[in-house]
């Protein structure tokens, strides 16, 4: 059955990645990751993708609920963020460091709103973004969150407490062993040994990358853990800093929930409001 990860523009998608990368790693699992219709165009379909290119995982930004809905059957994990602070993270990162390409897909109308961004101050900057974000949260308005094969998680949750989260997202995907399986040892040895060649990278000792790879159907669940700890907001950001600590200049800006109450005033919280309704509240969000 199809694996997939729908995350959402600024809700840790490149973190998600990062683990899930590695998980199929171990798993020999076909991993592909899409972020704009442009790349399944010339497939005709995101499900004929998916087809001639034997997914077993689609890492998924931004899917509207009637391309997804083509999809074979699957288990899928849907992850949200408040969207104030996507657009507060979002402000940011076009600002200064978003790509504008990605994956083989150019991204035409960064460049002029990040120009249009460095003309302004923060706080009509802000402003300007509250609009921009409709392409992400316009998504997340449209999608049902009532259906049996997702579930549904919470940024906020998945960093407040990544491995009961990692763990119930494996869980999901049916990729981890049962609690107390026998040989959980067994394959945890097995996955350190796999860990050293897959960390290892082109440009890691030799010795390493001629690592044999162990066949693994499921991960044992102290694999959880070790991923966690080892992709760190530290480690991903390539700095010292621990979560909350800033880099405006960085992708990985600050790393916590709740910024958005740092920077909308009341002319924000307006123009949020007439623009997106109550979309934070039905989402489970606080009210202003």
């Amino acid at each position: 059955m199809l694996l997939v990860y729908s995350g959402r523009h600024k809700a840790a998608s490149s973190w998600s990645r990062a683990i899930l990368r590695e998980a199929c790693g171990l798993l020999g699992l076909n991993m592909v990751t899409v972020i704009a219709p442009e790349q399944w165009a010339p497939y005709g379909s995101l499900a004929e993708l998916v087809r001639r290119e034997r997914v077993d995982l689609l890492s998924l930004t931004n899917i509207q609920q009637k391309h997804y809905e083509t999809l074979p059957p699957r288990r899928t994990v849907n992850v949200i963020r408040d969207p104030r602070d996507i657009i507060v993270s979002g402000y940011f990162s076009h600002r200064n460091t978003h790509a504008v390409q990605a994956l083989g897909v150019t991204w035409h109308e960064l460049p002029e709103h990040r120009r249009r961004l460095r003309e302004l101050d923060v706080a009509d900057g802000m402003l300007e973004e509250i609009e921009f974000s409709g392409y992400f949260l316009d998504h997340m308005n449209t999608w049902d969150y009532r259906q049996p094969e997702v579930l549904e998680l919470r940024m906020e949750e998945q960093i407040g407490d990544p491995v009961a989260v990692w763990t119930r997202i494996f869980e999901h995907y049916g990729l981890l062993v049962p609690p107390g399986a026998l040989t959980e040892w067994m394959r945890i040895a097995a996955v350190r040994l796999r860990l050293a060649a897959l960390r290892a990278g082109p440009d890691g000792p030799r010795w390493r990358r001629a690592l044999p790879a162990p066949t693994l159907r499921r991960l044992p669940r102290s694999y959880v853990p070790l991923t966690v700890g080892h992709h760190t907001f530290t480690r991903l950001s390539y700095s010292a800093r621990r979560p909350g600590e800033v880099d405006e200049m960085n992708h990985y800006r600050k790393g916590v929930p709740g910024d958005w109450r740092n920077y909308f005033e009341e002319r924000h919280r307006a123009a949020f409001r007439a623009r997106y309704g109550d979309l934070a509240e039905r989402l489970g969000y606080p009210a202003d």
